[in-house]
């Protein structure tokens, strides 16, 4: 009877100490990690008009992540994105006229910011340390907030540190956002624009 018992107990530990293994092994090979811009936010809006095209650029926000990577530094998720622009540092190159009614037209001083925030997303490798991101969240712009998707590609460098480079095309009415008039009318924007964004981040 006790060799039988012995060897039952042996069976049992031959079970489930691999299974107990792998399950704490697969904890320690997956990390996820915290990650912030550690320089200028680059944000760019385009549009169009009656006139010209135009554009607005921006390298003042924030922008953090959580990424999940493997033991051999593969990205594999990302959650928690968070990514913040004070309206006024959009800057144009048709003055501050162009600017000033940006400005009003998103009713900064109501709404001083641009918003995305997205709990969670999907990612998929391209190769060679680079990868396509795909992450719902809510954008907010001016008094509107949407649901949407924003794609993106992302590079991981040899520090670990991350590039990441998207748009997003959407229609200004969405969001409660006039077209944008100048010379008293005489020159007035299109409704679609879209917002080119490019950053770099590290680990905190």
């Amino acid at each position: 009877m006790k060799q039988f018992s012995d060897h039952l107990s042996l069976t049992i530990s031959a079970i489930i100490f691999p299974v107990l293994f792998s399950l704490t092994g697969f904890n320690s090979v997956r990390a996820q990690m915290n990650y912030a811009a550690n320089g200028s936010v680059k944000t760019i809006v385009q549009g169009t008009s009656n006139i010209h095209d135009w554009e607005m650029s921006s390298t003042k926000g924030t922008f953090t992540a959580q990424l999940t990577m493997d033991a051999a530094g593969e990205l594999t998720g990302i959650g928690n994105v968070s990514f913040s622009m004070p309206v006024n540092t959009l800057k144009s190159s048709h003055g501050n006229q162009m600017d000033n009614n940006a400005y009003k037209a998103m009713n900064a001083e109501k709404f001083p910011m641009i918003r995305f925030n997205g709990n969670g997303g999907t990612v998929r490798s391209t190769g060679s340390g680079n990868y396509s991101l795909t992450v719902p969240g809510k954008l907010s712009i001016s008094s509107g907030s949407k649901d949407v998707t924003l794609t993106a590609s992302c590079k991981i460098n040899a520090d670990k540190s991350v590039v990441i480079d998207g748009s997003y095309r959407l229609n200004t009415r969405d969001y409660n956002v006039p077209p944008i008039s100048i010379m008293l009318g005489a020159i007035k924007t299109g409704e679609n624009v879209t917002i080119k964004y490019n950053l770099a981040a590290r680990q905190q």
